[in-house]
């Protein structure tokens, strides 16, 4: 569940509280500094784990022949002519290979 950061019209004062998403949509919390209304603040920052899988490789994600880096189902779809973005992928792929 995640964090979100609540404020105080009146005051300023902040507080953080573990709550859902759909619950911190609703919800009025009383400031115990000065009894003002401390409403949710606007999500500006989030924070992103990554796997195991993705930390071994750089950070970085391989490109597919398709020009793809997340799960597709290019692969399956059998073209008819040749890919037109075929030489930008892979001079994109070569570039990254050098690197």
């Amino acid at each position: 569940m995640p964090v979100y950061d609540f404020f105080c019209e009146e005051c300023g004062a902040r507080r953080e509280v573990l709550v859902d998403y759909e619950t911190k949509k609703r919800l009025e919390l009383l400031c115990v500094k000065c009894g003002g209304v401390v409403k949710a603040a606007p999500v500006n920052m989030f924070g992103i784990i990554a796997s195991k899988r993705a930390e071994q490789a750089g950070g970085r994600e391989k490109v597919k022949p398709c020009g793809h880096t997340h799960h597709c189902r290019c692969a399956s779809i059998k073209q008819t002519r040749p890919n037109p973005f075929q030489k930008q992928i892979d001079k994109a792929l070569q570039g990254d290979n050098q690197q």
